[in-house]
């Protein structure tokens, strides 16, 4: 091998290297792609601006429903399990996407999800077909509001904000979807190419890869990884987003570029239980002014214990119970205890039982097994 010839190998390594340590963690982009190519979302980390909105014990993604699927009378559905339940309804989700028609209802790794419910609620108990319910699992969302600046992640994930806008945005050249940061190609030009930065991604077309210091093979390995400033105007025809471009010029990498590591989803703690309450269970002769006490084993979602908690009188023998008794709640998330105090002292000698009923969670999502407590009180 000549010197020439060793140092153009060494070059090409060096450029080639770090390419593949850039690959991102997650992938930025639409509700509206995701059911587009659930093939190529399948099992990975992504993000989406999105609205979610909670029926029953589900939590649902808002997703655009174009007029296809109306004609279609098919119209799917993402239901999100949170790994981090948050304070508000519109953010950007982040997650792993599953098509659960795509795994079985065996696989090991959901497990900690309740899905059952979700199949019960949805399908009648039947297990969905391919492409007819989503789920996005250890999902958090997070405040992130669109960028004032265009951005690659910011075009990708709001596409219609920026249709027909020129912009200049920065990332990594990443030749004609070498890496496969896209779903599919944009067959407009020969030199089709993908502009990547942070965890989202984009096609450039228009313009030939070339200018003042560079010219880049969109169909070369070799030659990705450079930093290109590009401007253009964006356009969007239907679920293909790509750059016209006017003109490019050799950009450097910004300071930060965010990539999250991609976290596994699959809890390795055990669902949560009660491990302690007072009164304890099937006790006799407790005071009539007692506070109810029940402890767990995780930290708990407090918002999950509304509308699930219920006191009752049990009936005995020929006479009627008596009217449920009034009371109040709160959960302590220090001793991880649930607290019920009632508005009047309980009926003398009666059975008192109370109920945490399905969808109570703790923090990371996985649902507590519903639980009743038995006690009877003294005069």
């Amino acid at each position: 091998m000549s010197r020439s010839t060793t140092a153009a190998f060494i070059a090409s390594c060096a450029l080639a290297a770090p390419v593949a340590a850039q690959a991102p963690g997650r992938l930025a982009t639409t509700p509206q792609a995701l059911l587009a190519s659930p093939v190529f979302f399948q099992g990975k980390q992504i993000a989406v601006r999105a609205t979610v909105v909670e029926e029953g014990p589900l939590t649902r993604l808002v997703v655009p429903v174009d007029e296809a699927a109306v004609k279609r009378r098919v119209v799917p559905q993402v239901f999100v399990y949170w790994k981090e339940r948050p304070t508000r309804s519109e953010g950007e989700v982040r997650g792993q996407f599953w098509d659960l028609g795509r795994i079985t209802p065996d696989d090991g790794r959901f497990t900690s999800y309740d899905l059952s419910t979700l199949v019960d609620t949805v399908t009648n108990g039947r297990w969905p077909a391919r492409e007819e319910i989503y789920v996005v699992v250890g999902a958090t969302m997070q405040d992130s509001p669109p960028s004032a600046t265009p951005t690659v992640r910011s075009i990708a994930m709001a596409p219609d904000s920026h249709a027909g806008r020129e912009v200049t945005v920065s990332g990594r050249f990443r030749g004609r979807n070498l890496y496969g940061d896209l779903p599919g190609p944009l067959n407009r030009s020969r030199w089709d190419f993908v502009l990547q930065s942070a965890d989202a991604a984009l096609w450039v077309s228009g313009a030939r890869p070339r200018g003042r210091g560079f010219d880049l093979d969109p169909g070369r390995r070799v030659d990705t990884g450079r930093w290109l400033e590009v401007t253009g105007t964006v356009n969007v025809e239907g679920l293909s987003v790509w750059i016209e471009a006017k003109s490019m010029a050799l950009g450097t990498a910004p300071d930060e570029t965010p990539v999250e590591v991609a976290v596994p989803v699959v809890p390795r703690q055990p669902p949560p239980s009660v491990i302690f309450s007072a009164p304890v269970p099937e006790e006799i002769d407790v005071e009539v002014d007692t506070t109810i006490r029940v402890q767990f084993s995780r930290d708990m979602t407090s918002r999950s214990f509304e509308g699930r908690v219920a006191v009752r009188y049990a009936p005995s023998g020929a006479q009627p119970a008596p009217a449920p008794p009034a009371f109040s709640f709160r959960y302590n998330q220090g001793t991880r205890a649930l607290q019920l105090e009632f508005d009047k002292p309980l009926e003398r000698f009666t059975t008192i039982v109370v109920e945490l009923r399905e969808g109570i969670t703790a923090a990371d999502g996985q649902p507590l097994a519903p639980y009743t407590l038995t006690f009877t009180t003294g005069g």
